[in-house]
């Protein structure tokens, strides 16, 4: 448990972690890069992707699972 938490503590000071928490927007590469983290650290997400239509932006839900109780759920619009 304590490497765990050893890298929830990195993950949660990386910088696309960083973007995750603090931007409505989101861009493709940043996408990438907390995927690519979340697998790195073996740690469950689930992602919903819903395309642009000429009235709504194309949007990506992600929802972190830190423990059964603890999720953290972002909707973002992508950028041009």
């Amino acid at each position: 448990m304590k490497g765990f938490c050893s890298e929830l503590a990195c993950l949660l000071e990386s910088e696309a972690f960083q973007c995750f928490l603090n931007s409505d927007k989101i861009k493709l590469a940043q996408v990438n890069a907390l995927i690519s983290l979340l697998i790195k650290n073996n740690i469950d997400f689930d992602t919903e992707f819903t395309s642009k239509s000429p009235r709504l932006p194309a949007t990506l839900i992600i929802t972190v699972v830190i423990n059964p109780a603890t999720r953290i759920t972002r909707i973002f619009t992508f950028s041009d």
